[in-house]
């Protein structure tokens, strides 16, 4: 059910955004269906038309919703979809599909940094890390193995509980626990394939071909929180990229 977006401490477009995405997420509107006209849902949420237009803009970039001109704005039918340009977990693009999302394989190790990561989280060499192994499942089916590796120092040396994640997203844990909220993620995405452990924990061949995202996280000023890498069964997902363009040439002013 929704809530009034004027409770929240973020923008009332960024309020209202989320609101909705959750209720779709969660089957108050189910894949298919049409929602509410821009009126009805400012009374519902408490806020202007004009905050409403802009939240769905928003969904709508999102992959989240079709908007069809003169008839109304309806949720769309799709695969899982991975839109690479916003910053939001796993749980949240499966369940978005109106699937179940799940765990099937969690566990936590602590490592020291290799060079390659050393290099991405900006900390020594063999710096003490913390990595989370786990594989993500839709419909009790596996379809990302994942490992997101941070500073141990980032907790403050308290002991890292990993069946929290089964309840609440890692970017959470970390700003509501520890103070560190990720601004900004830099991602590249990649073609691997499946090693012989990682096809294990996927339930497919060795050596199938899967999209590797490799993602490290910002917070302000440009510090690196987070270290990510993704396993992803390229038949589950639907990725998406907005690209803006191309600009129009300058033409030469009159006193050029």
């Amino acid at each position: 059910m929704l809530k009034s977006a004027r409770s929240s401490r973020t923008t009332l477009t960024e309020a209202a955004q989320q609101e909705l995405r959750q209720a779709i997420i969660q089957g108050t509107y189910n894949p298919g269906s049409q929602l509410p006209t821009e009126g009805e849902l400012g009374e519902i949420l408490g806020v202007s038309r004009t905050v409403v237009r802009e939240a769905l803009r928003g969904l709508e970039e999102e992959g989240l919703i079709a908007r069809r001109h003169g008839v109304g704005t309806f949720v769309r039918n799709r695969p899982i979809l991975k839109n690479l340009n916003f910053n939001f977990g796993i749980t949240e693009m499966i369940e978005s599909a109106g699937l179940k999302s799940g765990t099937g394989h969690i566990t936590i190790h602590e490592e020291a940094a290799s060079e390659e990561i050393a290099s991405q989280l900006n900390v020594p060499s063999g710096a003490d890390l913390i990595t989370i192994e786990r594989v993500r499942t839709a419909d009790s089916k596996p379809v990302v193995y994942s490992l997101d590796t941070f500073p141990k120092a980032l907790v403050r040396g308290d002991e890292f509980d990993p069946t929290r994640l089964l309840k609440e997203s890692l970017y959470q844990i970390l700003q509501k626990e520890f103070g560190h909220v990720i601004e900004y993620g830099a991602a590249q995405i990649l073609p691997a394939n499946a090693s012989t452990y990682i096809a294990e924990k996927l339930s497919i061949p060795k050596g199938s071909l899967l999209l590797y995202i490799v993602q490290t996280d910002y917070a302000s000023g440009d510090k690196p929180i987070l270290y990510s890498r993704e396993y992803h069964l390229p038949d589950a997902f639907d990725f998406m990229i907005w690209r803006r363009g191309p600009t129009k040439p300058r033409t030469a002013s009159a006193s050029a």
